[in-house]
């Protein structure tokens, strides 16, 4: 399939080539490490990557050859020594380092499927995940020891542990699994394993958080990986001259497909830190010498909120990802002196909506990609296809006849969700007749082509009223004091619908009275739409490696949360 490469504005492209092409071609597409042995041939002593450490110092840096070279190492020992065959599971266990970048690359090159375990993860959950992958290899860092250990009796068909770090701090076992230094691998042989790959093959099985039970296993191929990198260096402008930075956990899709694998696939370098610091972004950026990187979650609200620095505009970036955009976009954009870019994507589907850098217009998700097909559906006649009706220039906010949920077709083979791991009903159900996945969420189609979203459609009901927690969320960020806000629905015992609860950040220096904000709230929307519980995050939402916020928490009752019904606060429905 033949693609087109829309160009972009020179003030938002980078500096250089595209020593690869811009993979517009779909049937010549090769998997990543294609690439990546091309430069270690073409380009052999450019930077492929540098590793900073929780200071933001940083600490290691690799060219094309060193990565191709150490990656291959990796490889060659799998391979030879741990009997690792085309679509086995590894796991990597790590907080940001090389070896994990390192790890990545090797899986790839084995054939393999890489199974990339979210840092946070321990206890049953964690045992679940490598049990479930069935995977045969895990390689961690020794910050994971101490999560392993509690539950290494109940692990089933994995067979070694590779271990990174302090080499005096190494077990020779981790319960009943035989342990090695991560420094094994680079015994073998360096030479390109030469494994028959196509983008055809099952490249990763990533486990997504959920919001409840145990998470589910989402396999993609490599032809993903390239249709995520095609995306990223045509939206972003990306050239070879440009460094991606990164603070998000390479255990994400973020990290991997839009700062590492770009960087192969543009022949540009990537850097990554092992956490974020919002004091120190810009700081980070400036000394790293980075021109991209990506928001996720509440990266941007916690920059936003951080005291002014002398780096807010004195580093290089001149572009950024951001799912969602800041509220105050053009602010943001004014303050750091840096174009944001927004867009839709999922685990399962990657990214079918891109913002082009030109569009001014704040509040969409941009446009189509191209490479897949979008249509808005009534969810109550789920067949029946919404045509764009509202104008987003006459009217800001879309009716509801504009609403629906987004459904999302893949026009290319071998670029989105390949299964659900040994799931095969979820995995049935997960496309309709017609080759459409439910996206699950709602948005709006303008009649500028812009896609604008929603919201989630699962909705809650409140005193027999559904209840639109992303409504009450924006209605509430209207009331001064509220600097942030995210609507839940808490589930009581022996109760059928669910008691709403705001959770809010305060803007700083403001006070707040939950009764007077209540009866604010209670003039201003349906009486359903009033909080019976509030908790005031002081430092912040709590957020997962992606800086995604962890929304079970915000579910919890505790005794920091205000709960109305005790006060005795009532607000009557008018009758």
């Amino acid at each position: 399939m033949q693609l087109f490469f829309r160009p972009i504005e020179k003030k938002f492209e980078g500096e250089g080539i595209l020593p690869h092409g811009n993979f517009n071609n779909t049937e010549e597409w090769k998997p990543l490490i294609h690439y990546l042995e091309k430069g270690a041939i073409d380009f052999p002593n450019h930077i492929m990557f540098k590793m900073g450490d929780s200071d933001g110092v940083i600490q290691e840096s690799y060219t094309y050859q060193n990565t191709n070279s150490n990656s291959n190492k990796i490889a060659n020992y799998l391979i030879n020594n741990c009997k690792i065959n085309k679509e086995d599971k590894v796991g990597i266990f790590m907080l940001n380092c090389a070896e994990f970048v390192f790890s990545i690359l090797a899986i790839h090159k084995t054939g393999a499927i890489q199974v990339p375990i979210n840092k946070d993860e321990k206890g049953d959950r964690l045992a679940y995940v490598v049990n479930y992958s069935e995977m045969k290899v895990l390689m961690i860092d020794e910050t994971a020891i101490e999560l392993l250990s509690p539950i290494a009796d109940k692990f089933e068909k994995l067979e070694k542990i590779f271990i990174c770090g302090n080499k005096d701090n190494i077990p020779d076992k981790i319960g009943q699994i035989p342990c090695e230094k991560f420094e094994k691998f680079y015994t073998s042989d360096d030479s390109n394993p030469e494994i028959e790959l196509s983008i055809k093959d099952k490249e990763r099985c990533m486990f997504t958080s959920g919001t409840t039970g145990m998470p589910k296993g989402v396999v993609r191929e490599h032809g993903g990986v390239l249709m995520t990198v095609r995306s990223y260096i045509q939206h972003q402008g990306i050239k070879n001259k440009d460094v991606l930075m990164s603070v998000l956990s390479l255990g994400h899709a973020n990290a991997q497909a839009m700062c590492l694998f770009a960087a192969i696939g543009a022949g540009a370098t990537a850097v990554f830190f092992p956490k974020f610091s919002a004091s120190n972004f810009w700081k980070w950026a400036h000394d790293c010498e980075a021109t991209a990187t990506n928001f996720l979650g509440a990266v941007a609200e916690y920059l936003w909120s951080a005291k002014p620095s002398e780096y807010d505009n004195k580093h290089n970036v001149r572009i950024v990802l951001a799912g969602p955009a800041p509220r105050n976009i053009i602010d943001f954009e004014k303050r750091f002196n840096v174009k944001i870019i927004e867009g839709y994507g999922s685990t399962e589907m990657g990214m079918p909506l891109w913002k082009s850098p030109e569009d001014s217009r704040v509040g969409s998700c941009g446009y189509q990609v191209e490479g897949y097909y979008l249509e808005i559906r009534n969810p109550e006649k789920i067949n029946e296809v919404i045509r764009p009706h509202w104008d987003p220039g006459e009217s800001k906010a879309p009716p509801e006849s504009a609403k629906g949920l987004l459904f999302i077709r893949p026009n290319v083979p071998n670029t989105t969700l390949n299964e659900y791991f040994k799931d095969e009903r979820r995995t049935r159900e997960a496309f309709d007749d017609d080759g459409f996945f439910n996206s699950d969420d709602v948005f709006a189609a303008g009649t500028d082509g812009r896609y604008y979203f929603m919201g989630r459609y699962s909705r809650l009901r409140v005193s027999g009223e559904n209840v639109d927690p992303t409504a009450v969320a924006d209605l509430a960020l209207m009331y001064p004091s509220i600097q942030d806000a995210i609507a839940v629905g808490v589930r009581l015992p022996d109760i059928s619908d669910d008691e709403l609860k705001l959770n809010i950040i305060l803007q700083e220096g403001m006070n707040f009275n939950p009764k007077d904000f209540c009866t604010w709230m209670a003039d201003k929307a349906i009486i359903a739409m009033v909080p019976r519980f509030i908790e005031i995050y002081s430092d912040g939402f709590p957020v997962t490696a992606s800086q995604k916020v962890k929304v079970a928490e915000l579910k919890e009752i505790t005794d920091k949360t205000w709960d109305r019904a005790k006060e005795g606060l009532k607000f009557s429905a008018r009758k």
